[in-house]
């Protein structure tokens, strides 16, 4: 069955890719989580040309993504949680909680644009990504220390 993926999944293609995968993982997991789309040619259409509106509103907004990028490869942010014995959390820090992390130092990001292919479970400093496009990307460091 093809389908258009309408986010990146990992192991199969990015965005706006077209792939062929087997109908049940299509109906039972890419659709209903809303990861992909039944491939036609209207369809396709459709995302190049949203891929295309995508494309220039960033290429518009460049200036003010490299100076997000700039601020943001200046930081070094900190987050106390909870944790066992060892260095296991026993929460974890998501997206959300790195954006809210951002926002408290006057930085707007779409949680979207941030690199991180899992949530955080462990203490220690962690790298991580923020990706606006190939070649407008940086990344800063966050510490995770446990809560007295």
């Amino acid at each position: 069955m093809k389908v258009i993926l309408k986010e990146d999944v990992h192991n199969l293609g990015q965005q706006g890719d077209v792939v062929e995968v087997k109908s049940g993982y299509a109906r039972n997991y890419l659709m209903p989580q809303n990861l992909a789309i039944l491939f036609t040619q209207k369809q396709m259409k459709s995302i190049k040309e949203a891929k295309k509106l995508e494309d220039r509103k960033l290429e518009m907004q460049k200036d003010k993504l490299l100076a997000t990028i700039k601020d943001v490869e200046a930081l070094k942010l900190n987050v106390k949680m909870k944790s066992e014995e060892g260095d296991k959390l026993f929460g974890s820090v998501t997206k959300l909680d790195i954006v809210k992390l951002l926002e408290e130092n006057s930085i707007e990001i779409d949680k979207k644009y941030i690199d991180l292919s899992s949530p955080i479970k462990t203490l220690g400093e962690h790298k991580i990504g923020i990706v606006f496009t190939g070649d407008i990307s940086g990344s800063f460091t966050l510490l995770v220390e446990k809560e007295d």
